[in-house]
């Protein structure tokens, strides 16, 4: 939707295999058909990668990883927390971080924030984006 409305998105993911890639053309998610990732890529505004080291060019980043139910039906953050790592590593001051997953309330503030924060000084401070995620 992004790139409808006129944005150049770039999509990341770490498991890019062979004919599911989306930078070829092809979507593994049901509700977006490759006609949409066709159409896309065409206008030259999409492009999909699994090198994390070009989210330096992105001026938003949003996290939609899975978050598979464990036994007792609790969200397995483990994709998130990883997630939040590899961004940490490449943050740059104004990016905007937002968490798109499902999972429960206060996973932002508790569990990604502090993972982010601790990519150091070109993070704006906790106070703001710990505001953002209460509105």
């Amino acid at each position: 939707m992004f790139c409808e409305a006129g944005f150049r998105v770039i999509g990341f993911d770490v498991d890019v295999k062979e004919g599911r890639c989306p930078d070829q053309g092809e979507s593994y998610i049901r509700t977006i058909g490759p006609n949409r990732v066709v159409a896309a890529k065409r206008t030259g505004r999409f492009s999909a990668t699994s090198d994390f080291d070009r989210l330096s060019e992105c001026d938003a980043i949003l996290i939609c990883v899975p978050t598979p139910l464990g036994k007792h039906r609790e969200p397995d953050n483990s994709y998130i927390h990883a997630t939040a790592h590899d961004i940490s590593k490449r943050l740059r001051r104004g990016q905007l971080v937002v968490l798109e997953s499902t999972t429960y309330p206060g996973t932002t503030d508790e569990e990604v924030l502090p993972i982010l924060e601790k990519s150091g000084p070109q993070v704006a401070g906790g106070l703001l984006s710990r505001f953002l995620t209460r509105t």
